[in-house]
Parts: C-alpha cells; sequence; structure tokens
C-alpha cells in the first residue's frame, strides 16, 4: 500500500484549496506519489459531510466520498479568510510545486497568492484552477456545480425520455472529467517547467471539459454527420441502436457505432430469432441511416436479450465484437469476476473506521506504480506535521492560532 520512491510524482508537493470539483484531481497526484496537502477550514470542510456515510452513521470520518476521494494525502486546518493566516498560506503556496484550487476567479489574487505573484518569486511553480467557465471569458464570475456543468456542457439535453423532466448523470461525471483533465495537465505543465524553469497557470473550465470529453453531448455528431442529438430514452442519437435492454435477470447495455457491429448485432438477431427483416441493407451503414428505424431496431433486440440472461449476453457479444456491458449495481461491481482477477480493490485501513475496500487504480504505469499511501486524513490530523515541523512554526504559535481559529 505504500507508493515507495518509483512513484511518478515522488518529491512533488501539491497544495489543495478545492472543494469536491478538484478533490479527485488531488487524489490522481496524491496516489501517483506527489505530497498533497489537503487545506481545510478550522472543524474540517464541508465535503466530510457528502453521503453516503459508512453504515449509515454520519460523521467527519464515515462519509464514502470523502475517504476515497483524499486517499494518500495530507491534511491541515486552515481559515484562509483570516488576515492572520495570509503570511502561512504563502508559505504553503511556495513550497509547493503546483498549487491545486477552485475558489472564485480572481480569489487567489485577493489571498496574495495568484500566479503572477507566486511566479514572480518562484517561477517554476504552477497553479492549476477549476471553476465553472474559466479563468476570462463573459461567464468567468458565475457559479456553477456538477449539475450546472452537465446542462451548460451538453449532457442533460441528451440524456433522458423526451417527454421527461431532465435527468442528471450520476456520480458527479463533470467534477471527475474536469479533475482528470486537470490532472493530467497539471503533470505536462510540470514536465514543462522542468524542462524550460518556466510554469504555468493551468485553466480549466467545467463547462469546457465537458464539451470536450463527452460526445454525446452533440458537437462531434454534429460535425461528423450533421446530426443533432435529441433526448431518446437509454439510447443516444451518436449511437443508432443503444440504450438498456432486458434480459431474463436484469439489463444490459448496448451501444453500435460502426457497420461492422451492426452487421454482427444483426446475424446474431438472425440466429437467434429466426428474424429476416433485421437483415435488410437498409439498416446497414452508419448509425446515421439507422435513426429513423430505431423503435423497430430495438424491438428486434429486445426479442433477442429476452432469451438470455446478462451475463449471457454480455459473453457471447463480447466474442462476436458487439460492444454490451451489463447494468450492474454497486455490489454487483464489488463481486465482479473479471475486477477481482485484476486485483481492482484495494483495502486501505483508516484509524478511525478500520479497514475498507476501496477502488483501486484508475491506471497501472509500469515503471512508476500506483498505490494508495495513507488513508483520507482526519480534521487537521497533520497541522504539527506540517506546520510545525515543516514550516518550523513554534509550538507556542500554533497553539494561539489554534485557539483564535485560524487552524
Amino acid at each position: 500500500m505504500v507508493a515507495g520512491n518509483r512513484s511518478a510524482l515522488s518529491g512533488r508537493r501539491v497544495l489543495e484549496l478545492a472543494d469536491e470539483s478538484g478533490t479527485y484531481c488531488g487524489k490522481l497526484l496524491a496516489d501517483m506519489g506527489a505530497d498533497v496537502i489537503k487545506v481545510e477550514r478550522p472543524g474540517g470542510d464541508s465535503g466530510r459531510w457528502i453521503p453516503p456515510f459508512l453504515a449509515g452513521i454520519a460523521g467527519a470520518d464515515r462519509s464514502l466520498h470523502f475517504l476515497y476521494m483524499n486517499t494518500s494525502k495530507r491534511g491541515i486546518t486552515l481559515d484562509i479568510n483570516r488576515p492572520e493566516s495570509r503570511p502561512l498560506l504563502r508559505s504553503l503556496a511556495l513550497s509547493a510545486d503546483i498549487v491545486l484550487e477552485t475558489l472564485p476567479v480572481g480569489r487567489l489574487d485577493d489571498l496574495g497568492i495568484g500566479y503572477a505573484s507566486l511566479s514572480a518569486e518562484k517561477p517554476e511553480i504552477v497553479v492549476t484552477s477549476i471553476t465553472g467557465f474559466g479563468q476570462t471569458g463573459p461567464h468567468a464570475g458565475w457559479k456553477s456545480s456538477d449539475l450546472v456543468a452537465g446542462a451548460t456542457g451538453g449532457p442533460l439535453h441528451v440524456i433522458g425520455e423526451a417527454d421527461d423532466p431532465p435527468v442528471a448523470l450520476a456520480g458527479e461525471q463533470q467534477f471527475l472529467m474536469a479533475s482528470t483533465c486537470a490532472a493530467a495537465s497539471s503533470m505536462i505543465a510540470l514536465l514543462a517547467a522542468r524542462r524550460t524553469g518556466r510554469g504555468q497557470h493551468v485553466d480549466i473550465s467545467l463547462q469546457e471539459t465537458t464539451l470536450a470529453v463527452s460526445h454525446i453531448s452533440g458537437v462531434g455528431k454534429w460535425l461528423d454527420d450533421g446530426i443533432i442529438p435529441r433526448r431518446v430514452g437509454t439510447g443516444l442519437t451518436a449511437s443508432v441502436p443503444s440504450g438498456a435492454y432486458k434480459c431474463q435477470d436484469g439489463r444490459v447495455y448496448l451501444m453500435v457505432n460502426r457497420p461492422a457491429h451492426w452487421k454482427a448485432l444483426a446475424q446474431w438477431i438472425h440466429e437467434e430469432t429466426g428474424n429476416e427483416e433485421v437483415l435488410d441493407p437498409l439498416f446497414e451503414g452508419p448509425s446515421s441511416k439507422r435513426i429513423e428505424y430505431r423503435e423497430l431496431l430495438d424491438l428486434f433486440i429486445s426479442d433477442l436479450t429476452a432469451l438470455h440472461t446478462v451475463d449471457e449476453v454480455f459473453h457471447e457479444g463480447q466474442r462476436r465484437h458487439i460492444a454490451f456491458t451489463p447494468l450492474r449495481t454497486t455490489e454487483d461491481s464489488a463481486r465482479d469476476p473479471h475486477l477481482l482477477s485484476r486485483n481492482y480493490f484495494v483495502d486501505v485501513d483508516h484509524p478511525t473506521v478500520g479497514t475498507l475496500s476501496y477502488p483501486g487504480a484508475p491506471f497501472r504505469p509500469e515503471a512508476t506504480p500506483w498505490a494508495i499511501s495513507r488513508p483520507a486524513p482526519r480534521v487537521g490530523e497533520h497541522n504539527a506535521e506540517v506546520l510545525g515541523g515543516e514550516l518550523c512554526m513554534a509550538q507556542e504559535t500554533l497553539q494561539a492560532l489554534g485557539e483564535s481559529g485560524v487552524i
């Protein structure tokens, strides 16, 4: 469970001033070996109270979201809004290779740790900012959220039944996509800084990231095929046929994009159900040719999936190179034979809640292994270690800051 000296970001420090829109970025960097110092307000950030909670019991160390999103980090408390905290905050920032932040545009400058100010003293520093609409432009000052990013970035426009209210993507996917992009961009900026001696201000927009990474939002399909995606239930305009289909014991999800994939599926339907119509050349070619026949094709596919269990459709679909995947519950995923055989889940021991099984590596670099080096920090767990030991603050000063509510 210990990252060791071979980690990709060993020896690098990240100062994290991030809410849930950027905390996954910090986790990615921390699990790759960076020393990520998470700054929370005194008493702990609101992220500690995001459900679900372990055994359904709320507590500062019992949020499963917080426990997962903050592995491998050290944690300190600091009220960055207090003037007394400014010199300490600047010292922390200048000790870092990366400052990761999700504050409103311009707030870093107000705190005395904007990119221009820090880079004047430490030219190689990287500041990575995640905001709703970026650092510049007419919407830079607008507030955002995962839901707002899903609406302005496109997914809410194309998900769900046409006559129903909008449907949000589950699991804060806009935050996750932006954090992933921020982590990758930060490492690129670090590499450039090592080569040139100059850091960068990495500007990540939730809206722009959502537009860029989600093919379902419509821009790519419009450019490729002149198609404007619409809401078509569980399916996608960008992939026809697609959607969730009933099996004997659950549902599978299907996406057909390439002409060869459709031909393979049509042949399978014909073999199992005797359907001759499905082989009509009228349905062949790219997805755009099948859009007007979507409802009919859904019936053909449902006739096939109704004959089988989820696993039968999944594995036979794999054999035929057709993109079927089971729709699994969290409990099903924890028991998934493939994930278990890959040793995907890892045990992490936390001093308050004990040992839990966590989702493991999102990727596995061979030369610089990924690892969870420590559990999520308790509130202010590393105040003495970081502020007293590494920034050399006297014990009396730390005590005074604590009594005054600064830390």
